[in-house]
């Protein structure tokens, strides 16, 4: 049988009420299997595997990367649980309107990519040239390229290379340790649910959602 999809949204309000009841670590094991794990892995987690195992595409590690820096920021606001409107000002009402620091600053202070990003200058390099570059002109900028293969380190500022293969392992490291901290840490949590929040909220204006479809 396949594994039941995403639950998020119809689910969010009975999982937070779970949680305002009993906030305890199976609890948020619970919530974390039923919101956070199947929208990565449905929407996102897979169909990058799918693209990488399919061995029938070329260049396919731009698409896979633009979809990594999407997973990125995403963790990165969901770790502050901040939300992105633009002319937004930072951290007012937990909300940003620009990406660019929410970005450098979790790469260069959040393991495991601190390791990698020892400076937010170092990430400011891969937020303008990888990040941007694929976000807004479909490549990458000054020279940055693309590998994998357990040959690359995850980045490599002298020859400027960026390894696909590198930055999905470094997201799923995060994740690891982010699941296993956010059963105990009521700032993640608080953070979580702000984030689950307004997900929820956008999510609910889909007119399949309101027909229950």
């Amino acid at each position: 049988m396949s594994p039941k999809p995403d639950l998020f949204p119809e689910a969010w309000p009975a999982i937070k009420a779970t949680l305002a009841a009993d906030a305890s670590p199976v609890q948020w094991h619970m919530a974390i299997s039923k919101s956070l794990d199947p929208r990565l892995r449905f929407r996102y987690l897979d169909p990058i595997k799918a693209i990488s195992d399919s061995r029938k595409l070329k260049e396919e590690g731009f698409l896979i990367l633009t979809i990594q820096c999407s997973i990125i920021e995403f963790l990165a606001s969901l770790r502050r649980g901040w939300n992105f409107r633009r002319g937004g000002q930072w951290g007012v009402n937990f909300e940003y309107g620009g990406s660019k620091q929410l970005f450098t600053e979790f790469l260069s202070q959040t393991p495991p990519f601190s390791g990698w990003f020892l400076t937010e200058d170092n990430a400011e390099v891969f937020y303008k040239n990888i990040r941007c570059g694929l976000v807004h002109e479909a490549q990458t900028k000054n020279g940055w390229v693309v590998r994998s293969g357990a040959s690359y380190p995850l980045i490599d500022f002298d020859t400027k290379i960026v390894n696909r293969d590198a930055v999905g392992d470094a997201i799923n490291e995060y994740l690891d340790e982010y699941r296993q901290t956010l059963k105990n840490d009521q700032a993640l949590q608080e953070a979580f649910v702000r984030k689950f929040d307004n997900l929820y909220h956008h999510a609910s204006l889909a007119p399949e959602f309101a027909a229950g479809g």
